[in-house]
């Protein structure tokens, strides 16, 4: 009986492994399915023609405290009820302080129809990091 409990538990705890798992490391799967965009291409395309979006899905104290110039602050828990706010035929870059919520926030408005979407490479860290330019609200 012992035995069968310590295998039952074992069991349990390896399939709760996998779901803890899978909740964590989702969302970075699903932004990097989406296409990539670089600083460097953000940058060149910002002057561009191309009609396009920059999301920021950080929360709106994030947001405040520094974003990307042209960015609209929707954050990844609000993009079920404010997806509708943005343009289902304008290109979306998405980005987050790390990736994980720019995920989240990739798989939910493809759930609501939008194609083109866009995860900025390195996301708000890396942008940082390169010292490029920022909009402080503080």
């Amino acid at each position: 009986m012992i035995k069968t409990i310590a295998s039952q538990l074992t069991a349990f705890g390896v399939s709760l492994a996998f779901v803890l798992c899978t909740l964590v490391f989702a969302p970075a799967l699903h932004a990097e399915s989406a296409q990539t965009v670089t600083q460097q291409q953000l940058m060149a395309d910002r002057f561009s023609a191309t009609p396009m979006t920059l999301l920021d899905v950080r929360s709106k104290q994030e947001y405040q405290q520094g974003h990307i110039k042209g960015a609209v602050n929707i954050p990844h828990s609000e993009i079920v009820e404010n997806g509708a706010t943005l343009n289902k035929d304008t290109a979306i870059v998405v980005y987050c302080r790390s990736g994980r919520r720019a995920g989240i926030a990739l798989e939910a408005l493809k759930k609501q129809g939008f194609t083109q979407l866009y995860h900025l490479e390195g996301d708000f860290l890396k942008w940082q990091q390169a010292e490029l330019p920022l909009i402080n609200q503080q």
